[in-house]
């Protein structure tokens, strides 16, 4: 485990807690007041790490595709689709379970990104289709042939996002079963 310096603690307790309010509550609902408030750290803090909102929100971009690459792919390279996918709807019913799933962090805040900062959307555009990458990599080490992985995996990214949104809406934890039958079907 690598050991932050305080100042590096503190960004990135920033980052972690506008990341939770930005999923929670929405970025444009989420102040500064109240990250800084979540993170425990002075008013004035906040602009000796970012410029602005928005170079915060490029951070916590970043960090929701680290989050799931660690919640979920850690092992991608090793990971046999139809082992991964039922561990992975299970981890998210579960937590469902607990009233602690908020849907896809990237698509949630992405969505709203996208029509309040639209030049910010890249940002999570990207971290979304480097999750659909890694969607890739598991169909490919599952024996999918490369040539049909590309647009398999972005068909399994809508399926994964789709039901994740449903969920979101309407807390029926179903669509986890939905989405497992789903994202099985496309690697026999």
């Amino acid at each position: 485990m690598t050991l932050l310096k305080k100042g590096e603690q503190s960004k990135q307790e920033i980052i972690k807690c506008a990341a939770h309010l930005f999923w929670k509550n929405g970025y444009n609902a989420t102040g500064i007041s109240d990250i800084l408030e979540a993170a425990a750290l002075p008013k004035g803090s906040f602009y000796y790490y970012f410029k602005t909102k928005r170079d915060l929100a490029a951070e916590v971009s970043s960090y929701y595709e680290h989050y799931l690459h660690q919640l979920f792919f850690n092992d991608s390279s090793t990971a046999i689709w139809r082992e991964f996918i039922p561990s992975m709807t299970r981890f998210m019913t579960e937590i469902a379970l607990e009233d602690k799933h908020l849907g896809c962090p990237l698509a949630v805040v992405g969505m709203e990104i996208a029509i309040s900062e639209p030049d910010m959307s890249t940002h999570y555009s990207n971290s979304l289709l480097n999750l659909g990458k890694t969607f890739q990599q598991i169909l490919i080490h599952s024996g999918i042939p490369k040539e049909n992985s590309d647009d398999l995996s972005k068909q399994a990214l809508a399926v994964y996002e789709g039901h994740l949104l449903l969920y979101r809406i309407t807390k029926d934890v179903r669509h986890f079963d939905l989405m497992r039958e789903a994202l099985l079907s496309f690697c026999p």
